[in-house]
């Protein structure tokens, strides 16, 4: 069966045929991914949401790196800042300094995801694949496992700044 739609045309109608639906072929209707409770939720994540602050990021670099051959490019360089020896911070320290690397984290894993770095560039594929698995570690009880998880969480974020700082894919986070 075919049905013509007319053109409104002048004075010569042209016959136009139109499709008609095929009760062969499924069709679905569109339904939203997220029901109204979700969009509150997505709603108030997002209000929630703070920028990671990079100057305490490195600050928290510096204090967990000190005395390493990897110390932040960012705050190393005042004498004054700098600690004489990394001590072992309380639980609240180091559990402040693990939130600031993961928020760091996350934020640099996305970027690199989204920049598609995983698939151009191994190695940082592998820091991705490292950052994941330490920011879902949760923090030891025992503080010198606490202070080795943030310092590994803290060598994890610099290299991975680092590195996407080569490529171009941040800018501005690392002094040289």
């Amino acid at each position: 069966m075919t049905v013509v739609a007319v053109r409104t045309q002048a004075e010569f109608p042209e016959p136009m045929p139109v499709r008609v639906k095929d009760p062969t072929v499924p069709t679905n209707r569109w339904t939203p991914p997220l029901d109204i409770q979700g969009l509150m939720v997505v709603l108030s994540k997002a209000r929630e949401w703070e920028p990671v602050d990079w100057d305490l990021v490195f600050d928290g670099l510096d204090v967990v790196l000190h005395g390493e051959e990897q110390v932040s490019h960012h705050a190393a360089g005042v004498a004054s800042r700098r600690r004489a020896s990394v001590a072992v911070p309380d639980y609240d320290e180091a559990d402040e300094l693990a939130q600031r690397f993961r928020g760091a984290l996350m934020q640099l894993v996305n970027r690199g995801l989204r920049d598609q770095a995983d698939e151009k560039y191994p190695d940082i594929s592998t820091l991705i694949e490292q950052a994941r698995a330490l920011r879902s570690e949760e923090l030891p009880a025992d503080p010198w496992r606490a202070m080795g998880l943030v310092r590994r969480l803290g060598q994890v974020t610099l290299q991975l700044v680092e590195r996407l700082d080569e490529v171009g894919l941040v800018t501005g986070l690392v002094e040289c």
